[in-house]
């Protein structure tokens, strides 16, 4: 069986090596940090099969002056740093246009649809139901009018049949009773479900992929040679020849994509989370704060505040005052939190159409891109996973992908 590198050791990689693994390959993933722990490791932790609403949305480019202004809202740019991206900007935003958005949020909903199922068919193997929590997720709007801005959403949703049930104030007390009476409403997204401990979840899948005779080296890739049958990847002072590459790199992958001429149009949203102590259980599910675009899950070892959003780049150190903001708001909220345990700062891949890549490379049949999923990684990781070994094995894959081609840009 041919032998297949995974370059990049997040839920996409880890699901992708899994799947691969078990359909024979020799299978090798490769990152320079530990499984997991990157961008997979510090998310809102939803299996969020109803996220199918893009980041792009009609009337975004009236709203960006209004969310840059408003002190504790979910959008911080850096200036300078999009004068000096402004081709990726301007292709965001035309992707805001009302028939563009309809048609990636019908992309969207096409892989979600897919993927609990896909997780399933790896959580009967691998044992991880004590990290997994069935409490549907909570969406709490902080005014009348915040809520009515949300009806694109809504009729989004619908017209994809996502499920969503309205809740007033007092239905949404009696689910979370401890949230201040900081909320005019909220929605309760049908059938989510949550993890308590993401990390814990990616290292059991990835356990399991080392038992079954899976290979991990914790190497940085540093450079990528085509020869006639095969791919050179330069590890350190290590090369190593593969059948075919994996690319699931996340933020990263546009530096190996250069490598074989391959360049695409992939920048970083920035998000952060807040970890709270906490002697008590406080929530019972994930409950998101419309008003600073910010989720609060009770996990295995505290409070986590996770979300918003920063366009500031791979490379800018952690902005505090997004730290600052995320605290202030979730004690708002939530003003029985204990202190900080701790702050970290993750770098979602992201695409201007909100769409992620997942394909085959133009420039060589044997490398296969699986990045860019912006802030459904966690969700899609499985997936995304049995899509790349159907393409893998020159299957077409059960999915229509052709949404997702690397050749759209």
């Amino acid at each position: 069986m041919k032998s297949i590198a995974v370059v990049g050791a997040g839920i996409v990689g880890i699901c992708s090596a899994y799947f691969l693994k078990k359909s024979g390959f020799r299978v090798t993933l490769i990152d320079r940090e530990d499984p997991g722990t990157m961008t997979s490791f510090g998310h809102a932790c939803s299996f969020a099969d109803y996220a199918n609403v893009p980041v792009n949305y009609p009337g975004l480019i009236w709203d960006v002056p209004k969310m840059l202004l408003k002190k504790d809202g979910p959008l911080a740019v850096d200036f300078f740093y999009i004068l000096k991206n402004i081709p990726w900007a301007l292709s965001f935003l035309k992707n805001c246009k009302k028939e563009k958005v309809d048609e990636i949020a019908s992309s969207l909903t096409n892989l979600l649809k897919h993927s609990q199922i896909s997780y399933d068919e790896i959580f009967k193997e691998v044992n991880v139901q004590e990290y997994i929590s069935y409490e549907e997720n909570l969406y709490l709007f902080d005014t009348r009018k915040s809520l009515e801005n949300y009806e694109y959403a809504n009729v989004i949703r619908k017209n994809n049949r996502v499920k969503v049930r309205n809740l007033n104030k007092e239905e949404v007390k009696e689910l979370e009773p401890n949230i201040a009476d900081v909320y005019y409403a909220g929605q309760l997204f049908i059938g989510s479900r949550h993890t308590t401990n993401p990390l814990a979840i990616s290292t059991k899948i990835f356990e399991k992929f080392i038992e079954l005779g899976g290979v991990y080296i914790k190497q940085n890739v540093t450079n990528l040679i085509q020869k006639e049958n095969s791919i050179e990847l330069s590890l350190g002072n290590t090369k190593i020849n593969f059948d075919k590459i994996i690319v699931s790199a996340g933020a990263w992958s546009n530096k190996i994509a250069n490598m074989i001429g391959d360049k695409f149009p992939l920048d970083t949203e920035r998000g952060y989370h807040i970890l709270f102590e906490t002697n008590e259980k406080l929530i019972n599910r994930p409950v998101a704060w419309s008003e600073s675009g910010f989720y609060l899950i009770q996990i295995h070892d505290g409070i986590r505040a996770a979300g918003t959003v920063e366009i500031a780049g791979l490379n800018k150190s952690p902005n505090s005052k997004r730290i600052s903001m995320i605290e202030r708001q979730s004690r708002k909220v939530l003003p029985q939190l204990g202190n900080v345990k701790s702050t970290w700062m993750g770098r979602r891949p992201t695409l201007p159409d909100s769409l992620p890549i997942i394909g085959k490379s133009n420039n060589n049949n044997n490398i296969i891109y699986a990045f860019g999923h912006q802030h459904i990684g966690w969700t899609l990781g499985a997936v995304t996973g049995k899509i790349i070994n159907s393409l893998s094995q020159d299957h077409i894959p059960n999915i229509d992908i052709s949404a997702y081609s690397p050749s759209r840009f």
